[in-house]
């Protein structure tokens, strides 16, 4: 399988999980930009080909999901990742912690 296939395969995932709307060719046009759209939210998914015990964060991806959050409008953005399982209960999200305060807040915490 190519990494492209991988990608796709958590997207949709990932998509149908949290009831979101793919974007087409995962965010490469010019009005729609990540992976995945929420009502308030932009989602960028990041898997690996195979099983790993680490996974990387690269600042540019947070950067680039600012800058689109901004321009698409979007309150919030997050970045969806997993350590190649593929299953949903291995997703992990990466989100700023303003965002993770107002969960806690919601919460009762």
């Amino acid at each position: 399988m190519a990494t492209r296939d991988f990608s796709s395969k958590q997207e949709h995932l990932v998509a149908s999980y949290l009831g979101g709307t793919l974007t087409p060719n995962s965010g490469a046009g010019h009005t729609k930009k990540g992976d995945i759209l929420l009502d308030d939210t932009i989602i960028e998914c990041k898997t690996k080909t195979k099983p790993s015990t680490t996974f990387s964060v690269k600042f540019d991806w947070i950067k680039n999901l600012i800058h689109e959050s901004i321009a698409m409008k979007k309150m919030h953005w997050a970045i969806i990742f997993d350590f190649g399982s593929q299953r949903i209960n291995d997703q992990y999200a990466i989100i700023p912690i303003d965002d993770y305060k107002e969960y806690l807040e919601l919460k009762g915490e």
